[in-house]
């Protein structure tokens, strides 16, 4: 899982990535605390600062029906809106 911690502007981009909104996310840990690591991944849900989201890596991340074919390593596929541990 990872929080949305802000936002990337990039005016000189592949064009595979036109028209994606970019967020820099954080990692959290399974009681939302911050990890030292950090990335840059498209958001296909429309996700705001703090929220926290589901992000998939590498091949996956391009399996989507917005990222099919684009140059992307990184996507936000779901908000987590409740975790429930037992």
């Amino acid at each position: 899982m990872v929080k949305v911690v802000g936002s990337v502007t990039s005016t000189v981009k592949d064009s595979s990535l036109e028209g994606f909104k970019l967020l820099f996310v954080q990692s959290v840990d399974l009681e939302l605390k911050g990890k030292k690591e950090y990335f840059i991944a498209v958001d296909t849900v429309g996700l705001g600062e703090d929220e926290i989201a589901l992000m998939v890596t590498g091949s996956t991340a391009k399996r989507t029906e917005i990222t099919s074919g684009r140059t992307v390593d990184g996507t936000l596929v779901a908000k987590v809106e409740r975790i429930d541990l037992k």
